[in-house]
């Protein structure tokens, strides 16, 4: 009896030694993360023991740049970090004698940690002089968890089928979003892009992401086309058509992982968002497959167009862009109109690429090229080389012109007007007058912020049009509308509080309005704004009334407030106080 209880005690031995030894190495190889703010730096395989946790990475940069790594980096779990010890191949501040990056624009680094205990499954890696960080690795070996609500894992993936023509159509397309996966700790930079035929925003616009990972985006189009949404490193390709609303559910990890050297292959052919909405199932293809739309926006592209000499140039862009149609035109999985969209693209991109060096070696030949990111760029190379203005290029040309003064001098000369009007598409018109009122309005705002402002609104405006219209301009800041009277003692009390408020929010992003009607006499009106900073409207008896039935404003003062997409969130008859006003104007704002 004895000998098999020392039995199994040996076999206890060993099997606790297996299991300490097991934990002492264990390792993860290409480790999945949730988002990075670099793509200077990515990890290849984390190996941990009791002694230390090491990190396998790459570092990438220009040929020749030196190898430097801050010894701030650590890596980090909730409030405990883990600091760096050792590095190879990389200088820890400089110290030592620095490799520099081979021609190849990447070399392998190795570095060592403090060792992690064991039960922690997620670490941040925290390069903090530069500002990396890569959110979420992770340390078992798996995708990070992401709840995806039931009614997007059941949905069935469908075919796009056919592009819509592309017909000129003046209007706001509005994008609503939900980020999955995000958490308000991590640093997340959301930039919005569109190819704008008047005046391209290289910068794009910032996005504000709310708590809850939520987002909204409104921008003006003149023709249904592509879109970008960049969050940190990685990139969204949408299709927005003017006039139609998108809802968009972004999965964060699997976006950033397709944008990784080490991950792409992986994830690069993976769902990464669903969209309801207008043309849902072309922006579901442009979240999966993966094809570029610009050659260009591939980095190893990059890096091995400036390898070739000026005679092997042409050769290699062409030979890259014949790879991706065979591959397109094999790809069954893929349907026909993002087919068609992103061979349109890249084409459109091949001849744009090779212009910027030499003459374009042809014609796009496809009934959908206003729908090419490179578009305009392509019309100005057509007249350049070939001597032909094709398409919209004269009135594009003229519409610039004119918007661009409008700009600078923030009105329309008498010659602006006369060359307005030889602009042939009236959509292109309407278009450059609804951005020269928005830019006018982006103006008034600025000038209620350090004075008054007198807004009009149309006389014949009745009805449900009357709020949107007051509020249109102010879309993505939060708004603060004061129902009063100049003969209303409340009123002016509850002003000189909120003046107050103001100062205290005067780092966020808000607009206020103030109405009243016709009961109050014009000439004291204007004489009693002066003391009231933001944009006065004086309106008729019937629209006063309307906005007051409808709004429950059954005395005054009275309040609306309305959060930065453009929905009413609050109101209020009297005044509620100042406290009350700022919990819903900061969370309007967010």
């Amino acid at each position: 009896m004895k000998k098999y209880v020392w039995i199994l005690c040996l076999l206890g031995c060993i099997a606790l030694t297996a299991q300490a030894e097991n934990y002492r190495k264990r390792d993860v190889t290409n480790p999945c993360f949730v988002t990075a703010t670099t793509s200077k730096i990515e990890i290849k395989k984390i190996i941990q023991t009791d002694e230390q946790t090491q990190v396998d990475a790459v570092l990438y940069g220009r040929p020749g740049e030196v190898a430097v790594i801050s010894s701030n980096t650590c890596l980090r779990s909730g409030k405990q970090e883990f600091p760096l010890r050792e590095a190879a191949h990389v200088s820890i501040d400089g110290k030592t004698v620095p490799e520099r990056i081979p021609d190849s624009g990447k070399m392998d680094i190795i570095l060592s940690f403090a060792p992690i205990p064991q039960g922690i499954h997620t670490v941040d890696f925290v390069e903090k002089d530069e500002g990396w960080t890569i959110y979420g690795v992770q340390l078992t070996g798996i995708e990070p968890y992401v709840y995806v609500p039931s009614f997007l894992q059941t949905r069935r993936f469908e075919q796009s089928r056919t592009l819509p023509q592309p017909q000129l159509k003046s209007g706001k397309a509005v994008i609503n979003g939900y980020i999955l996966g995000y958490n308000p700790s991590m640093e997340l930079e959301v930039v919005f892009r569109h190819s704008d035929w008047l005046f391209y925003n290289e910068w794009g616009q910032t996005v504000r992401i709310r708590q809850d990972g939520s987002f909204h985006i409104e921008t003006d189009l003149l023709l249904a086309g592509g879109a970008k949404l960049q969050i940190n490193k990685a990139q969204l390709d949408m299709f927005l058509v003017p006039g139609e609303e998108t809802t968009v559910y972004i999965h964060l990890p699997r976006l950033s992982m397709s944008a990784s050297h080490l991950l792409k292959e992986k994830y690069g052919q993976q769902q990464k968002a669903w969209f309801d909405g207008s043309m849902a199932n072309l922006n579901d293809e442009l979240a999966t497959w993966g094809y570029p739309l610009s050659m260009e926006e591939d980095p190893d592209f990059k890096f091995m167009a400036s390898e070739q000499s000026a005679d092997r140039f042409n050769e290699f862009v062409k030979g890259h862009y014949d790879r991706y149609e065979r591959n397109l035109q094999d790809d069954k999985k893929v349907g026909e109109a993002y087919r068609q969209y992103v061979l349109l693209n890249l084409k459109m991109n091949e001849l744009v690429v090779l212009g910027k060096k030499g003459a374009m070696p042809g014609i796009v030949k496809s009934p959908y090229f206003r729908y090419g990111y490179d578009y305009t760029t392509y019309l100005e190379y057509m007249e350049r080389d070939k001597g032909q203005v094709v398409d919209l290029w004269e009135d594009v040309k003229k519409a610039r012109e004119v918007y661009q003064n409008f700009v600078k001098e923030h009105r329309f000369s008498s010659d602006d007007k006369e060359l307005m009007k030889t602009i042939t598409q009236p959509e292109i018109q309407k278009y450059v007058k609804e951005r020269a009122e928005a830019l006018e309005a982006q103006a008034a705002l600025a000038q209620s912020n350090k004075s008054f402002v007198i807004a009009e609104l149309d006389k014949n405006l009745s009805g449900a049009d009357i709020l949107p219209s007051i509020i249109s301009s102010y879309r993505g800041q939060a708004v603060l509308i004061d129902f009063w009277a100049t003969w209303c003692g409340p009123c002016r009390k509850s002003m000189f509080a909120i003046r107050d408020l103001k100062k205290k929010l005067a780092s966020k992003d808000i607009v206020y309005i103030y109405l009243t009607g016709p009961s109050s006499p014009e000439a004291e009106w204007k004489t009693a704004i002066t003391d009231i900073k933001g944009v006065h409207y004086r309106l008729k008896k019937e629209q006063w009334d309307y906005l007051c039935q409808t709004y429950g404003i059954k005395a005054i003062p009275g309040y609306l407030v309305i959060s930065y997409d453009g929905k009413l969130q609050d109101q209020y008859t009297g005044f509620p106080g100042t406290d009350v006003l700022m919990k819903d104007l900061l969370r309007a704002s967010e």
